[in-house]
């Protein structure tokens, strides 16, 4: 089952000479970490937007868990955080937190905001005198806060209510390392632990490179591509790339006498070489293979896999292996 199905989604502003998000059919599978990858300006955030139920698509549909929602339309099951957290300046962080447990309908209200506090880690800490403060006092008005307060606050407020999907947009911005670690472990417990589905955009590819299972890549408000975490990993193995004076040949040795090897024709006439579970080959095992069969090796190049460099090459839109970290030898 998916978690949340577009299909042909589009959206479009200044009377239609902006297209922000462009027949998009998407598939978030039930489970996952999915990454919105893209540039700014991709249509990444009109997109949750528009999953979200906040604004209204010019065409297409939008279906959350087997149901397909009215324009504008927001599902209870849903969590939300796009682009900056929806609060009252003059009220505290726990305030704030109330006020959107009451609107809920949750059960228990102060007891939901203080799991959630804590689950973002806002909890109070324990000092070197020992004693527990809280990190934002009762009173503090959120206007006063830190823009990594703020961003954690947004992440809190989403998870009241126990969601079965998180929709996060750039959920990491402006917090410190440690503060970003954190939270980056939390989505990951909250996926593994409660299953809860978690569609997340942001342009530090390093921390969606740790988090996600799946990834869509957008550009220009179009989905370009999407594809799972293995599929990206065998994208960037590593492996050798052979130049020889009889590539065809090659080929048939080395489908005999290594059989475990994995090798690819590029378009340029070079060989793509890679090693059973996407490792690099022996070099010195493939080397004596093909010098006993009379073959010359004219280049050799070890690329070393690099997710961020694969991630911007698909954005672009470009083809071969730039941005790889690359090492030549010639023979």
């Amino acid at each position: 089952m998916n978690a949340i199905e577009t299909s042909s989604l589009s959206k479009s502003f200044s009377r239609g000479r902006v297209r922000a998000v462009c027949d998009v059919s998407l598939a978030v599978p039930a489970g996952s970490v999915f990454g919105i990858v893209g540039k700014n300006g991709a249509g990444k955030s009109t997109l949750l937007k528009l999953v979200a139920g906040f604004m209204r698509q010019d065409a297409g549909t939008v279906s959350v868990l087997d149901r397909q929602l009215r324009p504008c339309e927001s599902d209870p099951r849903v969590g939300v955080l796009i682009e900056a957290p929806a609060v009252y300046g003059r009220l505290d962080a726990f305030e704030n937190l109330m006020n959107r447990a009451l609107v809920l309908g949750l059960p228990d209200p102060q007891k939901a905001c203080r799991e959630v506090l804590a689950a973002v880690g806002l909890d109070e800490r324990t000092g070197g005198d020992g004693k527990r403060r809280a990190l934002w006092p009762r009173g503090s008005y959120v206007d006063d806060l830190s823009a990594g307060q703020r961003q954690r606050l947004g992440v809190a407020l989403a998870l009241l209510g126990s969601p079965e999907v998180l929709l996060l947009d750039e959920p990491l911005n402006g917090i410190d390392p440690t503060g970003a670690s954190e939270l980056r472990d939390l989505l990951i417990r909250l996926n593994r632990e409660r299953g809860v589905t978690i569609v997340i955009s942001s342009h530090i590819l390093t921390h969606l490179e740790r988090m996600c299972t799946h990834y869509g890549i957008m550009r220009d408000g179009a989905l370009m591509r999407q594809l799972t975490s293995d599929e990206l990993a065998d994208a960037c193995a590593t492996y050798l790339t052979l130049r020889v004076d009889a590539p065809e040949r090659t080929v048939a040795v080395l489908a005999e006498e290594l059989p475990g090897l994995t090798v690819r024709v590029l378009p340029d006439g070079a060989l793509r070489v890679t090693a059973p579970g996407g490792g690099e080959p022996d070099r010195t095992v493939l080397a004596q293979v093909l010098l006993a069969a009379g073959i010359a090796v004219t280049e050799l190049a070890v690329s070393a896999p690099d997710v961020e460099a694969e991630l911007v090459r698909i954005i672009d839109g470009k083809a071969g292996t730039a941005g790889r970290r690359t090492s030549k030898k010639g023979r």
